[in-house]
């Protein structure tokens, strides 16, 4: 059954880098409307009015997720987005197989009465696990051109794009020509 979507990647990669120190304002998710302009931008659960609560749930969620994108094992990396689906309406686990491959096992709908932020982190580690499971661990990557920590998904033929943006890659080459 498909319940993947690139809205879902869309939303996923926006909720992951709500943070980023190049803004003069690192923090974008800061209050109610700036979670309820991001859901709008992605027309997802336009009926349900957001809360503070689920604000700080979405940045908690999406703090731990970015450590462990950059930091953590295949294991435990599994084991925060299974920990974070486990809350969500719609399930299934991740699996490591080894060497940066991942699998699925998918289980029975249950529940309906999630939060937004519920509903958004379930969202956000589903889309991540389909993209550990299609792309592979090495095509999650944050780009290389400090201080922009934007999370990106390289969809490179050949799996070696490292920056985030043409704004990015023009920056970090610009200032390496320059010798800065």
């Amino acid at each position: 059954m498909e319940y993947y979507n690139e809205t879902w990647l869309d939303l996923t990669l926006d909720i992951i880098n709500t943070y980023d120190p190049y803004y003069k304002v690192s923090e974008r998710l800061n209050t109610v409307d700036q979670l309820q302009e991001l859901i709008q931008k992605h027309g997802m659960f336009l009926d349900i009015p957001p809360t503070l609560e689920d604000v700080s749930a979405i940045r908690n969620f999406r703090d731990k997720i970015r450590k462990q994108i950059n930091e953590a094992s295949d294991e435990r990396l599994t084991e925060s987005l299974v920990e974070f689906e486990a809350k969500s309406s719609f399930q299934r686990t991740l699996y490591p197989m080894g060497k940066g491959k991942f699998k699925f096992v998918y289980h029975q709908l249950i529940g309906n009465n999630d939060s937004i932020a519920d509903r958004i982190i379930a969202i956000c580690a589903f889309t991540l696990g389909e993209q550990l499971v299609n792309k592979g661990r090495l095509r999650l990557k944050q780009c290389a051109s400090v201080p922009c920590e934007e999370i990106f998904v390289d969809h490179s033929k050949n799996g070696q794009q490292r920056f985030c943006s043409k704004r990015c890659s023009t920056r970090f080459h610009v200032k390496k020509h320059r010798g800065s």
